[in-house]
């Protein structure tokens, strides 16, 4: 199995977190499970080499050969039995919206194919991709094709991506107040702005930096206890973090630290 991130050039690096490939050959006999969970950071997936699924119900399902893992404040699972390669897009939260010009709270918890999304633009996109026969070439286009969709913010826009930034920064821990003082605009206002850019209103959007933060602090401190895990994250007690990981993995801490995510912290 094989997982691996790579850095996007300066020119999208407002844009793109980074890019990453997933490969791994699984059999009948050693099957392949992923947890899916609570995420402000949207993904766009093309396979390679499909056979991707997703469980409902404990009945996998085809996953997309190409589209979008939106932004979420739920969870799924995801598995497979065959040989897959997948390369990705890790987007900055505010990125579908801004690329395309589609409010993200349209999307917000869906998995979507390319072409849906996108049409036309879509289907050529991911017949370009796939043709590609490396991971530097699938890198290269899709450089270009974001580089070309970059438009010019209007100030409203750059001053609510400042403050996503800052929410990001701050592991989700600075008061709503406190972003309402800092750009003398309404509450409603804001959470409309975030709404738009995200798909999350501003605690909403909060609330998930903290659970993800709270993930990468658990793997950094594994000797760590959950009462310690929890204030050190910013979470009141134990109890408010055992709700959010029920709410956005379905499981208990404990349960869900069990399984090795190891290979997906990105940071």
């Amino acid at each position: 199995m094989k997982y691996k991130k790579i850095y996007p050039k300066q020119s999208i690096n407002h844009i793109v977190k980074f890019f990453w490939i997933f490969e791994g050959d699984f059999g009948e006999t050693s099957l392949y499970y992923h947890s899916s969970v609570a995420s402000v950071y949207p993904r766009l997936a093309f396979q390679y080499i499909p056979g991707m699924m997703v469980l409902e119900n404990a009945v996998p399902s085809r996953l997309f050969v190409s589209g979008f893992q939106s932004q979420s404040n739920s969870y799924y699972q995801l598995c497979a039995n065959q040989n897959i390669g997948v390369f990705g897009v890790y987007f900055q939260p505010y990125a579908i919206s801004l690329l395309f010009d589609i409010p993200a709270n349209e999307i917000t918890n869906h998995n979507i194919e390319i072409s849906d999304l996108l049409g036309k633009e879509g289907t050529i996109l991911e017949e370009q991709v796939l043709e590609c026969r490396s991971t530097q070439e699938r890198i290269s286009l899709l450089t270009r094709f974001i580089e070309k969709r970059l438009t010019i913010l209007p100030p409203n826009g750059k001053n609510t991506i400042s403050l996503i930034h800052h929410l990001i920064l701050r592991d989700g821990k600075t008061k709503i107040q406190e972003l309402l003082s800092a750009q003398f605009i309404s509450q409603r206002q804001l959470e409309r702005n975030f709404k738009t850019l995200t798909g999350f209103s501003p605690k909403h959007f909060s609330r998930i930096v903290r659970f993800e933060k709270s993930i990468l602090n658990a793997f950094n401190n594994s000797q760590s206890s959950l009462t310690e895990l929890a204030l050190h994250s910013g979470y009141f007690d134990q109890a408010h973090m055992i709700r959010d990981y029920r709410a956005f993995t379905g499981k208990n801490p404990s349960t869900y630290f069990s399984e090795d995510q190891s290979l997906f912290i990105t940071e």
